[in-house]
């Protein structure tokens, strides 16, 4: 967890991860939910119900040793990724056009479009040591090493909270603009006309949720400026009483994912946007994850400055917020320095 010290480390290992119909059949369960950019029938959300939790150094060894002979385990393999390939800019860069011309012609306000990188892993990888580094290098984030079937294997450092439950409190953010921290001052930094407009669009967004949630009371913080790794976005912070979400956690998340940080807005619309432009699956990449109802608390991210393993290889993926006024060449650069991100840590020689 961000600011926190102590690895914990869930195991399901008696039966199979649960795959969810619906976000509401997590409202009175608890464990750890996997969740895609859009739930098809390729990409389903699951939910692992642990059996076993170790918190930093208890984890039992002869333990760990004994899952390698689970027939489960053995059969969740990785594949090759062969299907997977790096994106060319023009790709990239075309499709930035394309979005600026239909919001010109009035058919959205916003489109988040991404991209991948395809890159080989060395021999010597082992993912639990960069797992540590991760943890090391961005002490502000949420970083995870994930398993599932059906899902893969994700590794992150996500800067997002999608929805915070802890002390009676709800908690969730806007987060949009993105800069290269240089190291000055946090507060120094300023922001051109363009991220801010994006960060209004998704503010709004978050407002409008609420509302429609019938969360009428909450406390509004922010706009303020918000590092996270080597990046420097704005952010806004909404907390409200755990009393007003009452038992919707599924519809709460429902009703934010994707948030137009991930997706855009109008949703549908710039949803299909993405679809029909986008070459590559996002597949679990701008999905959510993260622990729900353990301990009367839920920590659910937003799934950014992730990568996926494969067998040789790892897929990194991201993404840029698109609005009227964006710059092509402008939007594909931030997409590089985000996934910097992962490829400075995995630069780094192992522990």
């Amino acid at each position: 967890m961000p600011l926190q010290s102590e690895i914990t480390t869930l195991v399901q290992h008696q039966s199979l991860p649960e795959r969810l119909e619906s976000l509401q059949d997590i409202d009175q369960k608890s464990g750890f939910v996997v969740a895609p950019f859009i739930q098809s029938e390729e990409h389903s959300a699951f939910l692992l119900q642990p059996d076993i939790i170790f918190h930093s150094q208890d984890i039992d060894t002869d333990f760990i040793e004994s899952l390698k002979q689970n027939s489960r385990f053995i059969s969740v393999g990785k594949s090759s990724g062969s299907s997977i390939y790096t994106t060319p800019s023009a790709d990239f860069t075309g499709q930035v056009k394309a979005a600026v011309k239909a919001m010109e012609n009035g058919k959205f306000h916003k489109v988040v479009l991404s991209k991948v990188r395809l890159e080989k892993l060395d021999e010597d990888f082992r993912p639990e040591a960069f797992f540590l580094r991760l943890c090391e290098k961005y002490p502000h984030a949420f970083v995870y090493l994930i398993q599932l079937p059906e899902v893969g294997c994700w590794m992150g450092a996500t800067p997002e909270p999608l929805l915070v439950i802890e002390n009676e409190k709800v908690k969730t953010v806007s987060l949009a603009g993105t800069q290269i921290a240089t190291g000055a001052e946090t507060s120094s930094y300023v922001w051109s006309e363009k991220e801010i407009e994006e960060q209004g669009i998704v503010t709004n967004f978050v407002e409008q949720t609420l509302r429609s949630l019938n969360i009428g009371s909450y406390n509004k913080i922010g706009p303020l400026n918000y590092q996270a790794a080597n990046l420097i976005h704005i952010k806004t912070g909404f907390e409200f009483s755990q009393k007003e979400l009452k038992s919707r956690l599924g519809d709460f998340l429902n009703a934010l994912h994707p948030t137009p940080s991930v997706g855009g807005l109008p949703k549908t619309e710039a949803r299909e946007f993405i679809l029909s432009n986008e070459k590559h699956d996002r597949s679990y990449y701008t999905g959510f994850l993260g622990p729900v109802n353990i301990n009367d608390k839920s920590h659910v991210f937003v799934n950014l400055r992730c990568l996926q393993l494969f067998d040789s290889k790892f897929v990194l993926y991201s993404g840029a917020g698109i609005t009227a006024s964006s710059i092509a060449e402008n939007e594909w650069e931030e997409t590089d320095n985000k996934m910097m991100t992962m490829m400075n840590v995995m630069k780094t020689p192992n522990l």
